[in-house]
């Protein structure tokens, strides 16, 4: 099985944070979420952070930008302290956030903290975003590549990539990546996208209990923005129910809206082309990863969903 993060321990780590720093740390723990990063906590001078390392920069000005516009609207993001590199590696320094994951609470604990993360979800939806500017995946100044969201989602699979997915059709003949369920299920996430509302919202993109922070009470911080598009804020929802089902999370946040009068058109159909939006996607990750059980898992949960 394939690794794609970078290849560092614990004693590396802990050398390269303290050149960074020119100073001892102390507490320095690995966390083991994520597929791409290398990511430690570590303590210095009486305070708690978490250094992110990572083969490309341009994700850490995208978080730095969103930093900068988020947590002045009340967004719960930990302050960024530092960008840079070194050893041509790129590192991120944040605070880090009182708490711990969701993922690493009992399934009890975390349904009372769900109404909070609802409230919090929201806050989010409700950004303004010029109306003006494009839909899809954000650069670090915040914008858009796309006239639409299907047009985003279309390019987000097309053939021909640069970066993490060039060459990625090569899996359909040296993998066991599937063309033909593949594209049964990128049939019917295309069919279902438009239902998408024309108006953009800021949508997280990699919205799991990993990425959100809870002291067991209140949602201290959501981490990890680098996937963050403008469009369709159902796939944020569809992220978390695809991987966590046994919350009943749609419900959660669907009330929330309810108990603001409010509506969300056509819940059901967006909530279901972004779970088969993430599935496809893990479907060719796992593949490449050449993480076979991890693919079937995923095979029979895009069967599961689409029975329903």
């Amino acid at each position: 099985m394939k690794s794609f993060k970078l290849d560092m321990d614990l004693n590396t780590a802990i050398t390269i944070i303290q050149n960074i720093m020119n100073d001892s740390v102390s507490n320095v723990q690995a966390i083991t979420f994520g597929e791409l990063s290398k990511v430690f906590s570590y303590n210095y001078q009486g305070k708690a952070f978490v250094i992110h390392f990572n083969r490309a920069g341009e994700r850490f000005l995208k978080d730095e930008y969103l930093y900068k516009n988020l947590s002045k609207l009340g967004i719960p993001i930990p302050r960024i302290e530092r960008n840079g590199n070194i050893n041509d590696v790129f590192f991120s320094i944040s605070e880090k956030a009182l708490g711990q994951s969701l993922v690493a609470y009992p399934e009890n604990e975390i349904k009372k903290v769900l109404p909070a993360l609802a409230t919090e979800f929201k806050k989010i939806t409700e950004i303004p975003i010029d109306s003006s500017g494009k839909h899809g995946a954000i650069n670090h100044d915040g914008e858009g590549s796309f006239n639409t969201w299907q047009q985003y989602i279309e390019s987000f699979f097309q053939k021909e990539q640069d970066g993490f997915w060039k060459d990625w059709y090569t899996l359909f003949d040296q993998s066991f990546l599937e063309k033909e369920i593949f594209d049964y299920y990128y049939d019917m996430m295309l069919e279902l996208s438009s239902y998408a509302p024309n108006e953009k919202y800021l949508v997280h993109g990699d919205f799991h209990l990993g990425n959100i922070i809870s002291d067991g009470k209140d949602i201290t911080a959501i981490v990890d923005w680098e996937m963050a598009t403008y469009g369709d804020f159902m796939f944020d929802i569809a992220n978390l129910h695809f991987w966590a089902p046994q919350l009943e999370i749609p419900q959660t946040f669907y009330e929330a809206w309810r108990k603001n009068g409010e509506e969300i058109p056509h819940f059901h159909e967006r909530l279901l082309c972004g779970m088969l939006f993430k599935g496809i996607d893990a479907l060719r990750f796992f593949a490449k990863k050449e993480d076979r059980a991890a693919y079937e898992m995923i095979k029979d949960k895009l069967s599961t969903i689409t029975k329903k």
